[in-house]
């Protein structure tokens, strides 16, 4: 591909680059007025590359340089990351102190461009590199987000516990190349992408123990137990723009990571792993609304709130990809539809906290809530919203978003191993999902019956009070018309569309008069019926 192909198809990179470069050169500008410009430059930044993004063909893969490849799933990431950006730029606008607005601005949009390369990369390396450009930016805007002691305790824990994760992700990457002999998920062979993950050398221990390495390191990035113990004292340290900004942008980059992982694999994964996975889910949704349930602080509520949410996403992850069957029976499809709106969601809930204050400090406690909707009805409407869609209630689109994980779960064939513990798995997120109804009830509730405590005042000015309408108002508009969305999300599970080409063993074990469908990555029976087009997956 030329160099104007090369730069044509990785605009929307390109435009987050030379933004973040911009809103830093901007940022040390003097005098003080021209370095305000820094969050206008930033969000133009965002909005100008989600437009580029959209306007850009859809074709199919290209490889645009060696370990950068487009498909659907990176346009669909594109797409969601932008989008999501836009509010969290407006909630973050005066968060950061005059002379380190340059910087502070840049290091979003950097970490918003690594989430993009995550979505593009094909590579073992790039994809490690990928999602270190997403936590790096976040270590340091934890301790940029405010003045408080807590925030730079917040910043130093996060960084150290981020780099002991790093060198596990890392340990485990080199234990994935020294069981496949490279580091390039998929290759083109005579037209044809073929994961080079999938050979018989697989089922060895090496590459058990690096997929098991590298699952316990972005374990850390999406705050899965048992390493989650970081995300209350981080989330209840930084500022809530920032924690806002935590509970989306590291969780999204570390589902991409293990979607493509997984997906090299075929999910065709031992039933050993299948199992700790299992175990895993289980274990974060349940610790995550248990302890939510014990706090009085709102910030460390949320905190095991995202914990929590991590564990019902695992639960479509572990489902794998039923494609063409839209996020109702397509696990990825659920994931990917849920954490747009999780991220939404909880964006809102720390938009809101970053609307008031109390003397010298942003709300925190429940008691700073109190009233609030008596003071300010719309802002108290839109953080209900963004409550209720964190609960799972109609007529939001949290509500879907679960429907959609657990129903997904249903999508295992009656012979499969994993279809009884799957329906249990989900018998327990729905249990949790009653368990988490009695905190977020307990925030909302506060703000309508609360006391009304007069030291708490309006903060922020109009920005984020458009971030967080940009937050509330979509949830009631996908419960409405899931379809743009969901759609959109169930393409994304097309990976490698149109080009997988499937084994010899695999044709032959399709029934009599069945054909391969490469470009669904599913056999479809010639005559249709509702029970087909799931991905094959071989028992281990």
């Amino acid at each position: 591909m030329s160099l104007i192909g090369t730069i044509t198809a990785l605009a929307p990179e390109c435009v987050l680059l030379v933004g973040a470069c911009a809103a830093l050169i901007v940022g040390v500008a003097r005098p003080e007025a021209t370095s305000r410009a820094a969050a206008p430059v930033a969000l133009l930044t965002v909005v100008i590359a989600l437009v580029v993004a959209w306007i850009l063909p859809a074709g199919g893969e290209a490889e645009i340089l060696p370990g950068i490849w487009i498909t659907t799933l990176s346009l669909y990431t594109r797409w969601i990351t932008l989008a999501v950006g836009v509010p969290i730029i407006l909630v973050n606008w005066r968060q950061p102190a005059e002379i380190e607005r340059g910087e502070y601005m840049a290091l979003i949009l950097f970490s918003l461009l690594g989430v993009l390369l995550t979505g593009l990369a094909n590579d073992l390396v790039v994809l490690f590199f990928a999602i270190e450009l997403v936590s790096v930016p976040t270590y340091v805007l934890i301790a940029l987000s405010r003045t408080d002691v807590r925030a730079s305790e917040a910043s130093v824990k996060y960084f150290f516990l981020g780099a002991l994760s790093a060198a596990i992700l890392a340990y485990g990457l080199s234990f994935l190349y020294g069981a496949t002999g490279t580091t390039t998920l998929y290759a083109l062979t005579e037209g044809a992408a073929e994961s080079a993950f999938r050979s018989t050398s697989l089922i060895q221990a090496y590459a058990i123990i690096g997929f098991l390495l590298f699952f316990a390191g972005l374990a850390f990035k999406i705050a899965a137990v048992p390493f989650h113990v970081y995300a209350a004292d981080v989330y209840e340290g930084a500022a809530a723009p920032i924690t806002g900004l935590l509970g989306f942008v590291p969780k999204l980059a570390g589902f991409l990571a293990l979607v493509k992982i997984m997906a090299a694999f075929d999910w065709n994964l031992p039933a050993s792993v299948q199992w700790t996975i299992w175990l895993v889910a289980a274990a974060t949704m349940t610790t995550g609304n248990v302890l939510a349930l014990l706090q009085k602080n709102v910030k460390r509520m949320l905190a095991y709130s995202s914990i929590a949410h991590t564990g019902y996403m695992l639960v479509a992850v572990l489902v794998g990809p039923v494609v063409g069957r839209g996020p109702m029976r397509d696990g990825v499809a659920a994931m990917l539809f849920y954490i747009v709106v999780y991220g939404t969601m909880n964006l809102g809930a720390f938009a809101m906290l970053t609307a008031f204050r109390r003397g010298d400090r942003e709300i925190e406690t429940i008691e700073d809530l109190g009233g609030i909707a008596r003071r300010a009805p719309a802002a108290a409407l839109a953080f209900a919203v963004c409550t209720f869609s964190l609960m799972g209630i109609p007529p939001t689109a949290g509500f879907l978003g679960k429907i959609y994980i657990f129903s997904s779960a249903f999508s295992f064939p009656p012979a499969h191993p994993m279809r009884e513990a799957m329906i249990v798995l989900v018998v327990i997120a729905i249990i949790n999902t009653a368990i988490g109804a009695a905190y977020y009830l307990r925030i909302a509730s506060a703000a309508y019956l609360g006391a009304e405590s007069a030291e708490v005042v309006p903060a922020a000015g109009a920005p984020v009070r458009w971030g967080l309408a940009l937050c509330s108002i979509p949830l009631i508009l996908l419960f409405l018309r899931p379809a743009p969305l969901a759609d959109r999300a169930g393409e994304a599970t097309i990976v490698l569309q149109d080009t997988v080409r499937y084994d010899a063993s695999v044709a032959s074990s399709a029934p009599p008069g069945d054909t391969i469908d490469r470009s669904r990555r599913v056999l479809t029976p010639v005559r249709a019926t509702a029970e087909s087009s799931h991905v094959h997956r071989p028992e281990p």
